[in-house]
């Protein structure tokens, strides 16, 4: 059989990479996974029947509902099986990719109740969790509120009498919302609700609240609960995400996750060390989202930035007969209005991949001091949480769709993958905080160490993630020289920290000095929480690459390190590139001189040096790109796509599933039949009589 094309150009690709991608995946994974054993667990996976996802673009709503359900009792299965143990059952569970209730069981049901439950309760719920006794949901948002925890109005009143709380939905918009494993599946949920004492408002607490009888799974007294119906293109269709509604349920006092704040029997209040320490469930989401949503834009970045070297169109105009190469079509990754497109795309998911470990860690350390009851880590944690969330989320979606218009007409077919992904990620812009809300948040904690610094202006006392304002104090010189080549990280995240510091100062004296509240500067916020984002980025990946624990450079070898220092120095100038507006706006950097004085002999502005310093990069880059997504990992099986297969044989793929599905997409024969008979000839018969006239 003759080798198409398409795979000798996926092998020509994969030959010119300088560096190993098993060492590669090795550190990306490296205190994430281990990945012998996800290999193992996806091999497995994919070898069982009960796993296929061929033909799952076909099934109708309660058929998705059916799936994912089948699914998690076939994990089980599959579990008891090969003898898992529980994070292998774990690793089981997020490498299917296929959206059940379970996922919510494992990331916000189960957490809550590790990082808020008292001893006694972690000891009485915890076995259950991990042994799936129990399946659970995390109740937080309503109809009319999501972002605004403060203002919830699911009602829990303490009841001295009986020593029980009192769960209440007293207002259609106290309806909880989108709560996924809600609709079908769970068993128990753990209810964020205001707590109310002798008829005091004491702000929201958590309450786990048995939904379903352990008999029959039908609702308990006093509740109402299910399904909210399909979301936007069809995403995550076996996901049974929920509504539910409370009148006066009761539950045992000992139902309110106590570690930090309690009730006492007599009904006295026991506050918390902090305020906030009930968010941590809301924080512990938010972080893991990072790494999740990384890995899920790697699989969009593996499939199209595969396919792109196996299509070709076009040969080169500027070859004349008889060169090498004239006439011969082009691959579509070497046009630079592919490349120059999809790099940013690749470079920042390993930027996120980077940044989710980071962020698991901080987390991580944040929990031990909370268990303590050390709450130093909190606010650090959720500012840090808060801006990547949404910074990540925004350019994972933007990158999923990036990545698919690259492909051109055959990125929009359903078997492509890549829109899949979109859709299932496309949610993540809004839910766990709206975008827009989490800027200002970011913004307000801004201001808040500006003023801080300010007043008492020691880099040392600066925190990670607002470390940029060392740079006013003392007064910065602008502009700054930019050096003749852009190849220097540490200067360039200082270029992204001096922007980030006056983004906040600006922000500062449009309230001070122009007397705006921070309510009517909410749009200005976007921007300065962008600016802090990147700042933080660029000095955490400086620290990744150039640091001796770094993140990306435990684990590798020379090569390695050095082709993740080309992936971090591209993001860090792409990332400077788009913010050229602030950095010119705030003097950071000098103007190009005026086109009227600029001769054959002028030099190159340091914008123009920019940019060919990012055009240079780029092509250096290219001979990597094939290395970089086999350094994800992922088999054929987990992409589950027809166009980003490893061998290359996209075309074969994409002409065998069409024949293979062609019942699944437009019935038997006799439906075909049927189709003409009652559609199609009836328009052809009047368009043939209507051209006699």
């Amino acid at each position: 059989m003759t080798t198409p094309q398409s795979t000798k150009d996926i092998q020509a690709a994969r030959k010119t990479a300088t560096f190993d991608s098993a060492v590669a995946n090795a550190v990306l994974n490296s205190g994430r996974r281990d990945v012998e054993t996800q290999k193992r667990i996806a091999k497995l996976l994919s070898e069982d029947p009960a796993f296929d996802k061929k033909k799952t673009s076909y099934l109708s709503r309660p058929q998705q509902i059916e799936r994912g359900l089948a699914v998690a009792k076939k994990l089980f299965e599959f579990v008891d099986k090969n003898d898992l143990d529980y994070m292998e059952y774990v690793e089981a569970l997020f490498t299917i990719d296929e959206y059940c209730g379970l996922n919510l069981h494992e990331i916000a049901f189960t957490p809550v109740i590790q990082a808020q439950g008292s001893d006694e309760q972690q000891a009485e719920w915890l076995p259950k969790c991990y042994n799936h006794a129990v399946l659970g949901a995390y109740l937080q948002t309503e109809l009319g509120h999501g972002s605004n925890v403060q203002q919830l109005e699911t009602t829990s009143t303490y009841d001295p009498k009986t020593k029980e709380f009192v769960i209440n939905s007293p207002t259609i918009s106290s309806t909880k919302w989108w709560i996924g494993a809600l609709g079908v599946i769970a068993t128990h949920g753990v209810v964020q609700a205001r707590l109310f004492l002798n008829g005091k408002d004491m702000g929201p607490h958590l309450f786990i609240v048995q939904l379903r009888s352990e008999k029959d799974h039908s609702l308990m007294k006093g509740i109402q609960a299910g399904e909210i119906g399909p979301k936007v293109h069809n995403a995550m269709g076996s996901l049974d995400n929920g509504w539910a509604r409370f009148d006066n349920v009761r539950i045992p006092r000992s139902h309110m996750l106590s570690r930090f704040a309690q009730v006492t029997e007599e009904g006295q209040y026991v506050r918390p060390p902090h305020s906030k320490l009930s968010y941590g469930g809301m924080i512990f989401i938010r972080a893991q989202m990072i790494s999740s949503l990384s890995w899920r834009l790697a699989k969009a970045v593996t499939i199209s930035l595969r396919y792109l070297h196996m299509r070709r169109q076009f040969a080169d105009p500027d070859l004349k007969p008889g060169e090498p190469g004239f006439g011969v079509e082009r691959q579509v990754i070497t046009y630079p209005g592919v490349y120059r497109r999809v790099l940013p795309v690749l470079a920042k998911t390993i930027v996120f991949m980077t940044a989710g470990k980071d962020m698991s860690n901080l987390y991580d350390s944040m929990s031990s001091q909370l268990s303590s009851g050390n709450t130093t880590l909190l606010a650090e944690t959720h500012a840090v949480s808060s801006g990547l969330k949404t910074y990540v989320s925004s350019n994972v979606v933007e990158g999923i769709e990036t990545v698919r218009r690259a492909m051109g007409g055959h990125g929009f077919l359903a078997s492509s993958g890549v829109g899949r992904i979109y859709a299932s990620e496309l949610p993540s812009a809004t839910y766990e905080g709206d975008n827009y809300i989490l800027h200002l948040q970011v913004a307000r904690a801004a201001l808040k160490s500006l003023r801080g610094f300010i007043a008492s202006p020691s880099a040392a006392q600066l925190s990670s993630s607002s470390a940029y304002l060392s740079t006013l104090h003392p007064s910065p010189k602008l502009p700054v020289s930019p050096p003749k080549y852009w190849s220097d990280i540490g200067f360039l995240a200082h270029l992204l920290d001096l922007r980030a510091a006056l983004s906040v100062a600006h922000l500062a004296k449009m309230m001070d000095q122009n007397g705006k509240r921070f309510s009517e500067l909410s749009w200005e916020c976007v921007p300065v929480s962008q600016a802090v984002v990147e700042a933080f980025l660029g000095r955490r990946m400086q620290e990744a690459v150039e640091g001796k624990e770094g993140l990306l450079v435990q684990g590798a070898g020379q090569a390695e390190k050095e082709v993740f220092r080309k992936v971090i120095l591209f993001f860090l100038l792409h990332t400077v590139e788009q913010a050229l507006p602030s950095l010119l706006e705030f003097g950071i950097i000098a103007p190009p001189p005026s086109p009227s004085s600029l001769t054959r002999t002028s030099q190159p502005s340091s914008i123009d040096t920019l940019r060919l310093e990012i055009d240079s990069l780029a092509q250096k880059l290219l001979p990597e790109i094939v290395g970089l997504t086999d350094s994800f990992g992922f088999s054929d099986w987990e992409l589950n796509s027809v166009v980003g297969n490893a061998d290359g044989r996209v075309y074969e793929r994409m002409l065998e599933k069409a024949q293979a599905d062609e019942k699944l997409n437009v019935g038997s024969k006799a439906n075909q039949a049927r189709l003409f008979q009652e559609y199609i000839k009836p328009i052809l018969e009047r368009g043939r009589r209507l051209s006699k006239l």
